[in-house]
């Protein structure tokens, strides 16, 4: 018989937790002596303090173990256990991987808008990419929905700033707008399309501030285009480089948008 001392060193058990568990009915000592109180401890506590040190590393409770214990007899009991733990551990894993995902679109984010370029237009070449979209007619404001529920879904496939798609030639008030998000690769998921959109030559200009102010870059990018003896032919795209901020209020001030028009020499 081993004392708690000896015990705990060869279960790799502190002797705190030695006591909990007895506390908590999982690892009785085989003898606790009447005078002095001191426990002993013997082949079959050793067998079960194997079985527990497992269980914890498993990352079972104190009461599934005390379950375990009290009914399995044998390795072949453990599958219903070890199935049930193994269903935890992939949805907490699904939740785990997914805040991973949504953290390093927020950086990527806040580096991406840190380098946008300055108030000029210029030409630029997109190439095709892959999207996922919520479009929708409603009102502008409404966006912001639209990109929390991209987020939640596709958040982890991101490659690239979230931005908007507006199909109409002016201002509207029920606007045809789709809030889209750059992907990896093609996904399925509900109450969101996937698809690729295509590239082309376009108009760019980035625009510093709240987008109450956001016409004056619109009527600068036009300028430029009639300077330039260019056309648009297609739909605009904002890309919101910094934008209200996911979970603080962010100063409109430090808003960086980049407004792309598709352009036609």
């Amino acid at each position: 018989m081993l004392t708690i001392g000896e015990f705990s060193q060869a279960s790799r058990l502190s002797v705190k937790a030695l006591r909990i568990y007895q506390e908590e009915g999982l690892l009785v000592p085989e003898r606790v002596d009447a005078v002095n109180g001191y426990r002993y401890y013997g082949d079959e506590s050793f067998k079960r303090a194997r079985a527990i040190v497992m269980l914890r590393e498993l990352g079972f409770s104190l009461a599934e173990m005390r379950e375990i214990l009290a009914s399995a007899k044998d390795d072949e009991d453990l599958a219903r256990f070890f199935k049930l733990r193994l269903g935890e551990v992939e949805k907490e894993f699904s939740r785990v991987r997914d805040v991973r995902d949504r953290l390093r679109f927020f950086l990527e984010s806040e580096k991406d808008g840190d380098s946008a370029n300055g108030p000029s237009a210029r030409e630029i070449s997109i190439e095709p990419q892959w999207i996922c979209s919520i479009r929708y007619r409603g009102a502008y404001a409404d966006i912001g929905s639209r990109f929390s529920e991209l987020f939640k879904k596709a958040a982890r496939y991101a490659a690239g700033k979230p931005f908007a798609i507006y199909y109409d030639c002016g201002y509207a008030e029920e606007a045809d707008i789709e809030a889209a998000m750059p992907v990896r690769t093609e996904i399925a998921a509900e109450g969101i399309a996937c698809r690729k959109l295509d590239g082309g030559r376009f108009a760019s200009i980035v625009h510093r501030g709240s987008y109450e102010r956001i016409g004056s870059a619109y009527k600068a990018l036009f300028d430029w285009l009639r300077d330039h003896e260019l056309a648009t032919s297609g739909p605009t795209r904002e890309i919101y480089a910094k934008g209200p901020g996911m979970i603080f209020p962010r100063d409109p001030s430090r808003f960086v948008t980049e407004i792309q028009v598709p352009v036609d020499r």
